[in-house]
């Protein structure tokens, strides 16, 4: 295929012919093997990468080098590679932005900094130890809440064969795969279906980002099973799955809304922003791998994210049918808060939007 090893970026798709070509998203255009946004460079034109990479380099500095290097050094026993989740996601993002393999280094040297500390427990697999009250074992929710951004990258890896043709990638890409197929799949998935099909929509859904990913770069069929019942299929022990959960918002159409307890009635239990961002992530790389989940479900996250839970002074509401509930430290009145929790994730979609963007920026 002329297209392999071609990427054309988040906006874009390689597509055959005579030689590789761009196809771009509405609103970008084809310049070379990339897409660029129509109008660019202009007033109206988002941060260039170098912009970035200058803000993020100075946050790197400033705090964040040292804070995960010290999340990837611990035990992981008290939930510290769940938060260098935020790590490896930003690391990558920024490898992937700006082709500057220190980047790729440094979350590699993170990595390799908690697999040290993965032992071989009786069944034979490796596994992180935990907390005393849970026998020294660690949660399914922390290694799957890591462990897709690591998978993410092994598959952006397999996707890429002139990358791993540098250093020593191939080494490490082939060493991280056999990890994550045997010492966090097959491990959880021999421990009971249930460590998979979890009983919250976020927690399934970080199984289903890591099927999704194992089975595009393998293509073995159990991957996709898991993908397949978590995203639209039948769950085993659940009553519903991601489709069956979602509905239209009621005052905002276009916008979607659902419950974190599957198959509750519309309007209960409705999901928190918080834990959304992890669902709204895995679409979004779903989307962009052509698996199941659609560009029109993209456009109603982003109506909820525009529409309904991001306000214009920057807050946003805490749960995503934009109402703010009446525990916890959240101001109640009007549903707002400047501090309830983690948006990140759902920031994504600015990928493909550009008023999202330019309300990140």
């Amino acid at each position: 295929s002329v297209c392999e090893g071609v990427d054309c970026g988040p906006v874009g798709r390689c597509v055959e012919g005579d030689a590789p070509a761009c196809a771009c998203d509405a609103g970008y255009h084809a310049d070379g093997l990339s897409c660029v946004l129509d109008g660019c460079p202009g007033p109206e034109c988002p941060r260039a990468v170098s912009e970035w990479e200058t803000l993020w380099q100075a946050e790197w500095a400033r705090r964040d080098r040292e804070y995960c290097t010290e999340l990837s050094t611990s035990t992981g026993a008290d939930q510290e590679h769940y938060f260098l989740s935020y790590c490896i996601v930003g690391l990558v993002s920024m490898w992937r932005a700006t082709a500057d393999d220190a980047y790729l280094d440094l979350v590699f040297g993170l990595i390799d900094n908690t697999l040290e500390d993965a032992v071989a427990g009786d069944d034979g697999f490796r596994h992180w130890p935990g907390p005393p009250e849970n026998g020294g074992e660690s949660y399914p929710l922390w290694e799957s809440y890591y462990w897709r951004h690591v998978v993410t990258l092994v598959r952006v890896l397999h996707d890429n064969p002139e990358v791993r043709a540098r250093s020593d990638y191939q080494a490490r890409y082939e060493a991280l795969l056999a990890f994550s197929e045997r010492d966090v799949w097959e491990k959880w998935h021999s421990r009971g279906l249930g460590n998979l099909y979890r009983s919250r929509t976020h927690m399934a859904s970080h199984w289903a980002r890591i099927g999704m990913e194992l089975y595009r770069i393998t293509g073995e069929a159990q991957y996709l099973e898991v993908f397949e019942n978590i995203s639209h299929g039948e769950m085993p022990g659940r009553p519903s799955n991601l489709r069956m959960q979602l509905y239209p918002n009621p005052s905002t159409p276009s916008a979607y809304t659902w419950a974190s307890h599957w198959g509750v009635p519309e309007g209960d239990e409705v999901q928190d922003t918080s834990h959304a961002g992890a669902i709204v992530s895995f679409w979004e790389e779903a989307v962009e791998a052509g698996m199941y989940w659609t560009v029109e479900d993209r456009a109603a996250l982003t109506s909820t994210l525009m529409d309904v839970m991001w306000f214009e002074d920057g807050s946003f509401a805490r749960f995503v049918d934009g109402t703010s509930g009446s525990d916890g430290p959240y101001p109640a009145p009007d549903g707002r808060c400047g501090q309830c929790g983690r948006l990140h994730e759902w920031l994504v979609l600015g990928r493909h939007d550009r008023a999202v963007q330019a309300k990140i920026e």
